[in-house]
């Protein structure tokens, strides 16, 4: 088999793909280079998601003219000149690579200019294919445009993503830059509007152009060192906390890097005080000696490694914790050496933590083991009805082909749980829930039928609970959804990766009853509800939606779900209410036309049976 040497134009075309994902690769190495050359502005304009056009101009050094052409070949950087140079990088761009894998699959306008001359150098690059170097008018700096990008390798055109969200992604990765440089003056435009425009300035200036102004309350400044570790930045207040991790920035000698130890750490700090499926906010830019961090670990240069990634874990946990006690306890002067355990009064008192939820669970965990202790012994056998009847009488799947729940509604069907019905031959099929006689309710929570020699046990809470649920279900099946225009909108606050990821339902959620429109690049607002969720919480479900954006399919059967569960709960009789004889009659009749599955949509039984000869052993009237 012969070996080739590859030409330059094929080779750029393949090392291409480790540099050029999408466009927003491309905006992070030009960005990179802008900043590198010392610019102090720089402007930012996309059309099309970043396909059809990047520009970017920048008020740096610029390039002299003999290096130009010098620029786009492979492996040209003006960072590294010795081996000992990747020991100590300083710089954002290094390796060389981007001008030439860029320009080998687009199309490249270049031009730049130094101070020191009166004439700036133009420069174009069609696939590779290099022109000549001429004289123009330009300011200082350098102004690159890259057009068409993939024209010239279709097969990976293919593979690129909507616009709109691939300039979501640009438009997060910018974000990152202006929290890693504040003080830079960068204006970003995508399809002629702005996006973000920050004026240069400190931190908490550029959290502010990224997050909105109310963002700014919720914030504590952190600054903390140890040894040549030096961390500073800001973190969110103990109750200010985020559906996914996307407002979490880390930054390394001002790279945004990614670095799952560090957010453990961070999240381990927050842990005690977060909600289920809540998540810290931060801003933090960790300093030091640049041989401590090699960022030459791949191409992308978002993931770096740390010489001591242990101490690195244990001094932002420790920075966080610090941060955290001090803004809890403002008057109190803290040390390194501070207690980590938080006066339990001074929590409760600033905190938004249920801690009289947690002490009612531990409350209700007590009982629930002082009952299994003072238990009825092991071998009396309590089937839920489900598991007993192996007929056509009750369906055991949900009945409806639009809109399947989530829940596994049949899970106590599980033959290697519960015993099948060929064990009790005694049981007869219930036909009806008339047909029983019923002998009345007991802890105004249970009903109790009798027939033969069964006794049923009825949970008239899980039963009315299971048929209001199935009626909304029905509601959504048959798209008889009434809508509700609120009166004043809800607005809720997104950074670009949550608006690419709700425009996404929108089509969805209006089916459904739910009509959201954008009314910026980081604002939604909810014009309409169902009418059967219209005592809905708007934040808790839009934060709900967006607590796991990396799903490739949105789960809003879940979410939707979840909330006719909860209304139907909310709707139901209560444990706890005395129901009288036409209430009773009422219910049991409709649990015989309706037909339900005999668990309530959380899975409880909501019939169990027992036989005569189970209650003869209890007494030992039987053996």
């Amino acid at each position: 088999m012969a070996i080739n040497i590859l030409d330059s134009v094929i080779a750029n075309r393949i090392s291409a793909g480790e540099v050029v994902e999408k466009p927003a690769s491309i905006v992070k190495e030009l960005l990179d280079n802008a900043l590198d050359a010392g610019a102090t502005e720089i402007n930012i304009d996309i059309l099309n998601g970043g396909i059809d056009s990047i520009i970017i101009q920048d008020n740096g050094c610029g390039i002299e003219p003999d290096d130009v052409k010098k620029a786009f070949l492979p492996h040209a950087t003006s960072k590294i000149s010795c081996l000992e140079d990747l020991d100590n990088i300083a710089t954002l761009g290094f390796r060389g690579e981007a001008l030439a894998s860029i320009s080998s699959v687009s199309q490249v306008t270049m031009i730049t200019k130094t101070a020191n001359l009166d004439y700036a150098s133009k420069l174009s690059v069609d696939g590779g294919v290099f022109g000549s170097v001429g004289a123009t008018a330009s300011q200082n700096g350098t102004y690159i445009e890259v057009r068409n990008l993939f024209f010239n390798t279709p097969a990976r055109r293919k593979f690129l993503r909507r616009p709109k969200t691939e300039e979501s992604e640009i438009t997060n990765y910018i974000s990152r830059y202006i929290l890693a440089h504040p003080s830079i003056k960068l204006r970003y435009t995508a399809n002629n509007k702005v996006v973000f425009d920050n004026k240069g300035g400190s931190l908490l200036d550029a959290i502010t152009c990224v997050y909105g102004l109310d963002i700014t309350q919720h914030l504590e400044p952190i600054e903390y060192q140890s040894g040549y570790l030096q961390i500073s930045g800001y973190v969110g207040k103990v109750s200010y906390t985020k559906p996914n991790t996307t407002y979490q920035t880390l930054l390394v000698n001002g790279r945004y890097v990614i670095d799952e130890n560090i957010s453990k750490a961070v999240y381990s700090a927050y842990e005690e005080f977060l909600m289920s499926r809540q998540f810290p906010f931060f801003v933090i830019n960790l300093k030091l000696p640049y041989e401590e961090v090699d960022v030459n670990v791949h191409p992308n240069k978002l993931n770096v490694k740390f010489t001591h990634p242990s101490n690195i874990f244990d001094v932002f946990y420790r920075a966080v914790r610090q941060t955290i006690y001090n803004s809890i306890n403002p008057v109190k002067e803290t040390t390194e050496s501070y207690n980590y355990a938080l006066n339990q009064m001074e929590r409760e008192s600033v905190v938004n933590i249920p801690i009289e939820q947690e002490r009612q669970a531990e409350k209700f965990t007590q009982e629930h083991f002082d009952q299994m202790i003072n238990s009825t012994p092991s071998e009396i056998e309590i089937a839920p009805v489900s598991a007993v009847y192996n007929n056509n009488d009750f369906d055991t799947t949900v009945r409806f082909e639009k809109y399947v729940p989530t829940r596994n509604v049949s899970m106590f069907d599980n033959a290697s749980q519960l015993k099948s019905s060929e064990e009790h031959p005694s049981y007869q099929p219930i036909n009806n829930f008339s047909d029983y006689k019923v002998i009345g309710e007991i802890f105004n929570e249970f009903l109790v039928l009798e027939k033969d020699d069964v006794m049923l046990m009825v949970d008239f809470h899980a039963g009315h609970e299971r048929l209001l649920y199935d009626k909304l279900i029905e509601k959504v099946n048959t798209q008889a959804i009434d809508v509700q225009t609120l009166l004043v909108p809800y607005y809720h606050q997104l950074n670009s990766q949550e608006m690419e990821y709700i425009s996404n339902l929108t089509d969805t959620l209006k089916a459904l009853g739910f009509e959201i429109e954008p009314i910026g690049p980081n604002e939604i607002r909810v014009l309409t509800v169902p009418i059967i969720l219209s005592d809905i919480n708007l934040k808790s479900f839009v934060q709900d939606l967006l607590h796991d954006m990396s799903n490739q399919k949105p789960k809003i059967n879940e979410r939707l779900d979840h909330m006719l569960m909860q209304k139907a709960c909310k709707s139901a009789v209560k444990a706890g209410m005395t129901l009288n004889t036409t209430q009773i009659n009422e219910l049991l009749k409709n649990l015989d036309i309706n037909r339900p599955v005999l668990l309530c949509p959380h899975g409880r039984p909501i019939v169990t049976v027992i036989k005569r000869n189970q209650i003869e052993k209890w007494f030992k009237r039987i053996v």
